[in-house]
């Protein structure tokens, strides 16, 4: 059994039901009761219902059929298990109840031991169905964000803004778009190690986020390049903000194990006016690259904006 797993018995006859109750709290499954049809629906309309249900056909209310009728048109990736228990042991009967959204049936008067089999057929089936979701969250999260950093990957965070470029334009908001990266990064994984390495695009990463508002966009985009996105009235306003974040990443002490790291950035960016045509993400990159390559020939450490290219 899964200890996790809470299951409700809806059953208007109160000596079944507590049977019922009894014998899953003996098999470890922590149980809720309902006497009626609208109150099991009530418990299944609660943030974390029960995801063992079992259910008796006929209710005042709603039967059992109904209920599961109305509960599998409910949407969610990790849907409840149902048992119809009924006295009605004809084949149309059974087919009807699995048609309807049961997922099996146990006879009534029970079989203790078939309740039991037919229970642990139930949790086995929602223990398998809770991994492959939590696995398929796993692999929608490696899809848009980057393993190492835990900020948005490349293809992420350009679909983002993508829509924050509609946004701004909507809002009328002018934006600031810049590519920056670790100056001499290769020297720090070859005196430290990539291990270290490793660690201080981590807490780069976390240094960034601090220095950001939490609706600015952020993420790494390759190696040990960022691309940062967010909002400001003016040029001038835009200057502050990367000097800003420049001068605490030369401030900060990054560590790995007992060593500490020196290290600095270069920033590229371009300013995104209010009102101007749109571009598409590939061209603002491509201007802030060449800033960034500019900040480089100026000896690294620095901020370039795009509209100081001559």
């Amino acid at each position: 059994m899964v200890p996790s797993i809470t299951a409700l018995v809806a059953d208007d006859d109160k000596a079944t039901a507590k049977l019922v109750e009894v014998l899953l709290n003996k098999w470890g499954i922590k149980t809720v009761v309902a006497h009626d049809g609208l109150e099991a629906l009530e418990v299944m309309m609660q943030p974390k219902p029960p995801s063992l249900l079992l259910f008796d056909w006929e209710m005042p209310g709603y039967s059992g059929i109904e209920l599961c009728e109305k509960i599998r048109q409910i949407d969610t990736t990790n849907p409840p298990y149902i048992i119809i228990c009924t006295a009605r042991d004809a084949t149309e009967s059974i087919v009807h109840g699995l048609n309807k959204g049961a997922n099996d049936y146990v006879s009534k008067p029970f079989n203790t031991q078939v309740l039991k089999a037919r229970v642990e057929v139930g949790t086995r089936t929602l223990e398998l169905q809770s991994r492959l979701v939590d696995a398929m969250v796993r692999l929608d999260h490696f899809a848009s964000f980057d393993e190492l950093t835990g900020l948005l990957n490349r293809r992420a965070l350009f679909e983002r803004i993508h829509e924050d470029f509609s946004r701004a334009h909507r809002a009328k908001d002018n934006l600031c778009f810049v590519v920056c990266d670790i100056d001499w990064f290769k020297r720090i994984n070859d005196k430290y190690g990539h291990p270290a390495g490793d660690a201080v695009l981590r807490q780069l990463g976390d240094l960034l986020t601090q220095q950001l508002r939490p609706y600015d966009r952020l993420g790494r985009i390759g190696g040990e390049e960022f691309l940062l996105l967010f909002s400001v009235t003016t040029i001038d306003s835009a200057v502050k903000v990367l000097e800003r974040i420049k001068l605490a990443i030369e401030k900060h002490d990054f560590v790995y194990e007992d060593t500490h790291i020196a290290a600095t950035m270069s920033f590229g960016a371009t300013f995104i006016e209010a009102g101007e045509q749109i571009a598409r993400v590939e061209s603002y990159f491509k201007r802030a690259d060449e800033a960034l390559y500019r900040s480089k020939e100026l000896g690294r450490n620095c901020v370039t904006f795009s509209e100081n290219l001559v």
